[in-house]
């Protein structure tokens, strides 16, 4: 229902808020908790919200792009996906260092069921696909704005906080071509794979400033 796919992706925006609030008058109550449970908070926000979402039948999973595409469509989806990663390969060929865009694989795993959610909560509002995929990378970013606003005023404005605006925005246009999220995950993970790749940073020729 459009109504409970509001709330969904409310909670999945505005608690990060509310347990960064609530949190430090809970920890020293839990005990021997407070750690698993630490560990276990990032998870349960981003895949158990949008499970629940799922289940309670808020959100379709079609439109989420867990399934639907037929084997014809594969082929398609495999080259926009491989395309995805060659571009990624020829940008680390071009530039062999650490660049922003580089992050721990297991926020990507939490990543992209979230916008999941988002996308097919907007399916449900949208009249378009192209529109629905637009307004779920609008609430991505409203995601990440919120995380943001969080942190010190100093630490906003980072190629960090710039490269998880490109990643929801290259999700997105991945999606839009794919309409699959197991593929949409799986470029992205890869993509991870091959810019924390150990590479040597090039270094310039002594002999050739000589």
């Amino acid at each position: 229902m459009p109504w409970e796919a509001v709330f969904w992706s409310c909670a999945l925006i505005f608690s990060p808020i509310v347990a960064r609030r609530v949190w430090p008058r809970m920890q020293a109550r839990l005990g021997d908790w407070r750690e698993p449970l630490k560990a276990a908070a990032p998870w349960a926000h981003s895949l158990l919200l949008p499970y629940l979402a799922l289940l309670s039948g808020s959100i379709i999973g079609r439109d989420a792009g867990l399934y639907g595409p037929s084997l014809s469509n594969w082929a398609s989806v495999a080259v926009a996906c491989g395309l995805g990663l060659f571009t990624a390969a020829l940008v680390l060929r071009t530039r062999p260092m650490k660049l922003p865009w580089s992050h721990s694989f297991s926020e990507t795993l939490r990543e992209e069921p979230r916008w999941a959610m988002y996308r097919a909560a907007a399916a449900l509002w949208a009249s378009s696909f192209p529109l629905s995929v637009a307004i779920g990378m609008a609430l991505a970013f409203a995601e990440m704005a919120v995380r943001i606003l969080q942190e010190d005023k100093t630490s906003r404005f980072t190629l960090a906080n710039g490269a998880r605006l490109l990643r929801v925005l290259f999700s997105g246009l991945l999606f839009g071509l794919t309409h699959n999220f197991w593929l949409t995950a799986a470029t992205q993970a890869a993509i991870v794979v091959l810019f924390n790749m150990p590479r040597p940073i090039e270094t310039s020729n002594p002999k050739a400033n000589s």
